[in-house]
Order: structure tokens, then sequence, then C-alpha cells
């Protein structure tokens, strides 16, 4: 078992992350242990089920066919079953998403979908719909030098009063043609999709952040038929709506019992952050327009 350190928790991990392993503080130190062995096929009571999943008080079961069976418990512990043929490379690509994001949902710690990097000692946010470019720019600004804190899964939690962004997994998934445009070689990197063709890669990043950094400001990314680039800020009232619609697997709270809290720490965030609406056109990206813009709104 290898120990690492990311969302701020000590995670003892049978299966190799793509994390750097750090020394284990002391025997029996960890907040999360992850191994192979058997799991249910089903839980006994589900307050919700989906075409793979199902969800009750403090348990998850995720079923990907041929990879694996994941049953995330108490927020502490995630059995993995294997299917027959199935890789570590596949094992992960799930175990990194809606497993991890069950079992952040269970530690009671908000979860959007997006990605975020560090400016000045503060952190930002991208979220918005798949496809509509969050992993791109905050790819785009770690190349100009601003350090990476999540992709995909971006936990917060309160630090001293104000919400702050824990760094996660030290990846970035990135389409071919972003990747051509950072002009980032893609022959070594390992596809997203298990078992489909969709050009999507994982991208290592270096990540020289360990704890929480202040949230500064989230920006809800759209995109529109017209030839128009923006950021406007919301006023408070409309700041809390975009938050619960951009968390990460939002249905898996519905059966895990968490919606009142986490209506709670969504409030928390538009209290303390600032929540921008960034629309964009949805024909050509305008990466380095779009991230001069964001640059000039918070003097990055």
């Amino acid at each position: 078992m290898n120990m690492y350190r990311i969302f701020g928790l000590n995670i003892s991990s049978s299966l190799p992350l793509p994390s750097l392993a750090v020394p284990d503080p002391q025997p029996h130190a960890a907040d999360v242990v992850i191994d192979y062995g058997t799991t249910p096929k089903t839980l006994a009571d589900p307050r919700i089920k989906g075409v793979r999943y199902q969800a009750a008080h403090g348990e998850f079961l995720l079923q990907v066919d041929n990879v694996a069976r994941f049953y995330v418990q108490d927020g502490s512990h995630i059995t993995i079953m294997p299917e027959s043929g199935a890789s570590e490379d596949d094992i992960l690509i799930f175990l990194m998403g809606s497993a991890f994001g069950a079992l952040l949902h269970q530690r009671n710690i908000l979860v959007l979908h997006g990605s975020a990097i560090a400016v000045n000692g503060q952190s930002v946010a991208f979220c918005g719909p798949s496809g509509i470019g969050k992993s791109t720019l905050a790819a785009g600004l770690h190349q100009r030098g601003y350090p990476f804190l999540a992709d995909d899964l971006c936990a917060i939690t309160i630090c001293n009063g104000r919400p702050a962004v824990i760094p996660g997994f030290p990846r970035l998934k990135l389409w071919a043609d972003t990747l051509k445009k950072l002009d980032t070689c893609m022959n070594q990197l390992k596809s997203v999709r298990w078992g489909v063709n969709l050009e999507k890669y994982f991208l290592p990043v270096d990540s020289s952040l360990h704890t929480p950094v202040p949230l500064q400001a989230v920006f809800i990314l759209e995109s529109t038929n017209k030839d128009v680039l923006t950021i406007t800020p919301l006023p408070g009232n409309e700041k809390i709506d975009p938050l619960i619609e951009n968390t990460y697997r939002m249905r898996f709270l519905h059966g895990l019992g968490g919606k009142k809290d986490h209506f709670k720490q969504c409030a928390a965030v538009a209290a303390k952050a600032e929540v921008c609406k960034v629309v964009r056109p949805d024909k050509g990206f305008q990466l380095d327009e779009l991230m001069d813009l964001v640059a000039t709104r918070f003097a990055l």
C-alpha cells in the first residue's frame, strides 16, 4: 500500500495513483483506504438508482461493464472489484471520477464540476457543461505559469471562514486539438475514455501546492452563436444557482442524503467569492483572447 496526499486527505492505496507517493506519517493514519476486494452486487436499500450506480446514506456502488465495481463507504473506504482483463488504467479513469466524487460528497465536501488554478495566493475556478473549455482554459493559464489545482473534480472546503480549493489529482483532461494549440505532444499520453476513441487525453501537470487555496472567483462558462466574448459578475441573489447547477454529479447527492448541507456550502461560496458568467462564441475557442480577458478582469 502506498500513501498519497490528495484532496487534503491521507490516502492509502493498493492501486498506484497519478500523484507522488508520500511517506506514511504514522501507522493507521490513512483518512481513506483504497483496495481490491469483493463488493456487493447491489445495495440493500438504495435511495436512488441510475444505469451504472446506486446510492444510499453512507454507501455508493458504481458498476462499469468490463472494468470493475467500485464500492464507496462512509467517505473512508473504496473497494474495487475488477472484471477479468481490466487494466489499472481502465480502473483509474472511473476511480478518479465518479468514485472519488462520491467519496468527497460522503465527506461533506463541496465538489464542483470544474478546473482551478492559483493566482497570487488565491484560486479561481472554471465551471460549465462538458466541452465548454474548463480544462482548456486551466491548461492555457497553467502554461502561462499559474499553479494548477484541480481538473474535473474541484473540491472546496471552508478555511478560516473562507471557501478554498483543495488540490486534487495532478492531471488535466484535454482534447487532441487543444494539445495541438498548446504545442504539447500526445504520443506518450494516455486516453481518457476506456474503450472509446474520443481523442481526449490525460496530461500530467506539475503541482507544487498541497494545502487549500482561498477561492477568489468562480467563472461559469457559456457559449453563444454570436461573436462576443464577455465576463459579467453576477449579483448576490444570482450566485448560488450556478454553483448548484455545476456541482459534480449532483444526482449522487439525492441518494447520499447531502442536499441540505450542499445548499449551505454553495451559499457560503457565494457569500465570499465572486461568481462571474463568461460568454464565448461557440465556433472557435479563442483561447488566447479568453485568457487575456480573464487576466485583465483579475489582474493576473
